[in-house]
């Protein structure tokens, strides 16, 4: 049983690294970016919560970490931009403002 859920999330998370690379990194249309970031995100920290669930670390760090990942998910999705330029994404560096210029071609982000 505990092999077949690690095949599974290993499986999942598979699939959302080659969805992340087909979606973020090679599409172009911005809009379907800026809708599927907030999910990709939340979902992708939904599986390492679980996966660090799987892994039954002590109680504290069970807890710290995932505590930990609420706030890094909202700051993900807050520091990540989306040019309507090139449709690359930008991201504010240690999670500060989120950025006003394109890191690729330097036109204003919206």
């Amino acid at each position: 049983m505990q092999e077949n859920l690690l095949i599974g999330f290993i499986v999942i998370w598979v699939a959302l690294v080659v969805g992340s690379v087909m979606i973020f990194q090679r599409g172009k249309d911005v809009a379907k970016k800026r809708k599927l970031w907030p999910i990709y995100t939340v979902f992708s920290n939904v599986v390492i919560g679980g996966f660090i669930i799987y892994m039954q670390p002590p109680t504290i760090w069970l807890v710290a970490i995932l505590v930990l990942l609420v706030p890094l998910t909202l700051l993900t999705i807050r520091s990540t931009k989306f040019c309507d330029s090139c449709g690359q994404a930008t991201r504010a560096p240690f999670f500060m403002k989120p950025p006003q210029k394109c890191s690729h071609c330097n036109k204003p982000l919206s």
